[in-house]
């Protein structure tokens, strides 16, 4: 009987030695898998990481495209404004010239019928010179027309 205590002995021994075996392989499967889900979790860290600093970069580059759109606006109002005074100072500076142009052709008129009354009243004054006897016609001014 002793024969079968030795069997049962390295029977039970192959089986302990077999669950130790198991229990190893189950601690190194679940080593794996725990390095691995570790490795994904660092990978998603890294991603998260990565997907921030993305993040920030696009909300650094709104921020400066929504400033020089603002900066444009600005630039464009000033912009406007100065042409909206040019063309004020233009159309001022036409209807001045046309006041000027529109004087001065009254200036010329009134000049003109002022030289017309002032030659008309020489020819009177000489013609009344002649008739009251103040004038002989031979005295008369050569360019004075009668």
């Amino acid at each position: 009987m002793s024969m079968l205590n030795i069997d049962g002995q390295l029977v039970a021994s192959a089986l302990l030695n077999q669950q130790a075996g198991d229990v190893f392989n189950g601690i190194l499967q679940h080593r794996g898998e725990m390095k691995a889900a570790e490795m994904q979790q660092q990978q998603q860290f890294a991603d998260q990481q990565s997907y921030a600093r993305l993040v920030a970069q696009y909300n650094m580059l709104a921020d400066r495209y929504n400033f020089m759109l603002a900066d444009n606006r600005r630039v464009d109002a000033a912009y406007s404004a100065a042409l909206a005074e040019k063309d004020r100072l233009f159309a001022e500076l036409a209807a001045d010239n046309s006041r000027l142009a529109a004087e001065k052709e009254e200036s010329r008129q009134s000049a003109s019928e002022g030289w017309a009354k002032h030659h008309d009243a020489l020819v009177e004054i000489e013609r009344l010179k002649l008739k009251c006897g103040e004038l002989l016609p031979d005295e008369r001014k050569p360019d004075a027309d009668l």
